[in-house]
């Protein structure tokens, strides 16, 4: 056990693993219209329950006058991530005056690829797009907190922005697959599934090279510090901090567009909005997302989803040490660091790193027997898939540990090996009935699950935070609303900062590669509607 704890204290400190959407784009920011500031110095303070002033963003900060520089442009997007490098590519693409504030010192995005419908590809593969029934298969998984026509607009325009993206970055090449019944990329070299992060991020530093040559201003290491507000309330530009000292204040004549991330980096928002992912590692290759753009829009007025917000929380990739194994969503026997059962297995893959979330450390293990390969494939809960090369390699790797012995497996995973025999014969008693009476895990799949024959597996799983998905309330077309439910005027979000889209968990069975591919496409669409052509193509 010494060396399991020691591992996790490990898991403490910087971890470098990118996954997810990143790239935010300023850290707080407020600003000063007299009407507003009753209002916005106590925002947050029903956030779980708070009251005012508990959280450090309940308070307005004073209004910063002593600007060293002012730019003009038409449309300010302050982020350069997943949301904000598409929306200047875009811009630049059709002449759009655009300026990007970045608090990075580059373009910043961490994750692998988009899930996209209303795709040309795939309606030449023979899909029939149904976005109905897309919708409600959405809205069944929404839990009641999405506003649907928005999450229409953007989902049914994400075959669009991905043939923008195609027809203007020929490198990396995207590989296109049929999953679930819509179109999923990802961007590889060589066609290796392996490149795929390294590829997503090269794809983003092209994007920003393409807007740059197209005319789009970035201002790098300038984080926006405080929005630009007059005295009706309307958003006109932003205050950014340089480097070097001294602000920048960028005024927009159409609007500004908040792309900055989410919250997970930021433990005191994690309090507020989604307590379960504190403590939990995060894969982000720069902790940035600090919520900044949550916190600008709440002074500006801005209304944001209630608690508990949605979350993105996985396996893969894993924030062990050894890395991730495959099979991570295989509903095959799984135990705490007391060798305890403590769930139905055979549930969604987010559902399972939730529970597992809730356990001791964070950590569990899987226990299988020598049967794995023989359904492995049957289950879709939307994990990892493996085959036998996959289960060789995790064993060589580490990531999968083998023994004869439940004795041995136990010693090699430091769990209790009384402890783990008696979960295990209960487990069998139970397979062998044909019925789970302890947790009701569905018999078509648990009478395949014994563990009986050696060689026995045990994989041990500890979730990451990636994303927390919920922001700040918007309507149909990503214009941020106040807490009456109004648009505010000149606002606008795209990605992890925009709210009013997922429920309480990010829905990857379905809908996979969704988040990145509605950051790209909402922060389009918040572009277009600044300008007036948001119901032209994008592409």
């Amino acid at each position: 056990m010494k060396e399991s704890i020691s591992r996790r204290n490990f898991l403490k400190g910087a971890l470098a693993t990118g996954t997810v959407v990143a790239g935010a784009g300023l850290v707080g920011c407020a600003s000063g219209g007299a009407d507003q500031s009753a209002k916005a110095d106590t925002a947050g303070a029903g956030a779980g329950g708070a009251e005012q002033g508990r959280w450090s963003w309940s308070v307005k900060p004073d209004p910063i006058t002593d600007i060293a520089e002012a730019i003009e442009c038409d449309v300010l997007i302050i982020g350069a991530g997943a949301a904000g490098v598409p929306a200047a590519m875009y811009a630049g693409l059709e002449g759009i005056d655009a300026v990007v504030m970045q608090k990075e010192a580059v373009v910043q995005t961490n994750g692998q690829g988009f899930g996209t419908w209303n795709n040309e590809w795939g309606t030449e593969q023979g899909i029939e797009w149904n976005i109905p029934a897309t919708m409600q298969a959405f809205a069944d998984l929404a839990n009641g907190k999405a506003n649907l026509t928005l999450v229409r607009n953007v989902l049914e325009r994400t075959g669009e922005c991905s043939k923008l993206i195609i027809e203007n970055i020929p490198e990396p090449k995207p590989s296109p697959a049929i999953v679930d019944g819509y179109v999923a990329y990802r961007w590889l070299y060589d066609n290796d599934n392996s490149t795929r992060y390294k590829a997503f991020a090269d794809l983003y530093k092209a994007m920003g090279e393409k807007a740059e040559e197209n005319g789009v201003r970035f201002l790098y290491n300038t984080p926006a510090v405080q929005l630009v507000v007059d005295d009706a309330g309307a958003v006109t530009g932003a205050i950014g901090e340089q480097k070097g000292g001294g602000y920048v204040q960028v005024n927009a004549a159409k609007g500004v567009v908040l792309c900055t991330g989410d919250i997970s980096d930021d433990d005191e928002m994690l309090e507020a909005y989604c307590p379960i992912m504190l403590d939990i590692p995060t894969l982000h290759a720069v902790p940035c997302n600090t919520g900044d753009g949550h916190k600008m829009g709440m002074w500006a007025g801005a209304k944001m989803d209630l608690p508990s917000v949605g979350l993105m929380m996985h396996f893969d990739p894993s924030p062990l040490p050894q890395g991730a194994a495959p099979f991570s969503a295989v509903p095959w026997l799984h135990v705490n660091i007391n060798a305890e059962r403590f769930t139905n297995e055979n549930v969604g893959y987010q559902h399972l790193a939730t529970a597992v979330a809730m356990q001791p450390e964070h950590r569990a293990f899987q226990i299988i027997d020598s049967h794995l390969l023989e359904h492995a494939t049957e289950y879709t809960n939307g994990g990892r898939p493996g085959d036998a090369k996959a289960l060789e390699a995790g064993v060589e790797a580490g990531q999968i540990l083998k023994a004869d012995t439940i004795d041995d497996l136990a010693k090699q995973a430091g769990l209790d090996a009384t402890k783990l025999k008696a979960t295990i014969d209960r487990y069998n008693e139970l397979v062998d009935k044909g019925y789970d009476e302890d947790f009701g895990m569905d018999s078509k799949f648990f009478v395949f699950n014994g563990i009986k024959d050696a060689p026995f597996y045990a994989i041990e799983r500890m979730p990451a935070k990636l994303a927390v998905c919920g922001g700040l309330a918007c309507e149909e077309h990503c214009q941020v609303l106040n807490e009456a439910g109004e648009p505010i005027e000149g606002l606008y979000a795209a990605g992890n900062v925009q709210g009013s889209f997922f429920g309480y968990d990010y829905p990857v069975v379905g809908f996979g590669g969704f988040s990145l591919s509605r950051a790209a496409t909402g922060a389009i669409l918040a572009v277009k509607q600044m300008m007036g052509t948001f119901d032209e193509p994008i592409a």
